[in-house]
């Protein structure tokens, strides 16, 4: 199985998300990208400065409001905020994707200067491709960026904490 909740940008697109939310992870690429995985407890704390409250009813079991898309599972409206703020100093772009047993797919939406510029969408590569990410040879601009070194988004905070 493989499933990835993440904001993608350029990195320095990123970096002020840290000094906000404690829970906020950013991991970078190579060619200048960044990667800040969601999961429950970065869910949460978006929601409480987003909204001022919370309707994840508890992070680890990761049970949070509705998505504001029916494409996506996890695009939940502080989710949607946070992108929409970040994108006022660069494409920002939120991705989901789920594969288990050859089946699966992928859910994209991009935003810029404050507002949504594209998606839903279907393919992560798509994204990759307007934040310029350039394919290696033989690779797609997922491979060549190694999103699937891990197959999941809790393994990608796994290994950046260790």
């Amino acid at each position: 199985m493989y499933t990835l909740e993440a904001i993608l940008a350029r990195y320095a697109t990123l970096e002020e998300a840290l000094d906000k939310f404690p829970s906020a992870t950013l991991i970078q690429f190579p060619q200048d990208i960044g990667m800040i995985p969601i999961d429950g407890f970065l869910l949460r704390e978006l929601e409480i400065y987003y909204q001022g409250g919370t309707k994840v009813a508890h992070p680890s079991y990761q049970q949070f409001s509705a998505s504001v898309h029916p494409d996506f599972e996890r695009l939940i409206v502080g989710v949607e905020k946070f992108a929409q703020h970040l994108s006022r100093r660069g494409l920002v772009a939120y991705v989901e994707a789920t594969f288990m047993g050859g089946y699966g797919g992928h859910a994209t939406m991009t935003w810029e200067n404050g507002k949504r510029t594209g998606g839903p969408g279907k393919d992560i590569n798509d994204v990759l491709k307007q934040l310029r990410v350039i394919p290696e040879p033989g690779f797609d601009e997922f491979d060549t960026l190694g999103l699937g070194r891990h197959r999941s988004t809790r393994g990608w905070l796994k290994k950046s904490a260790s």
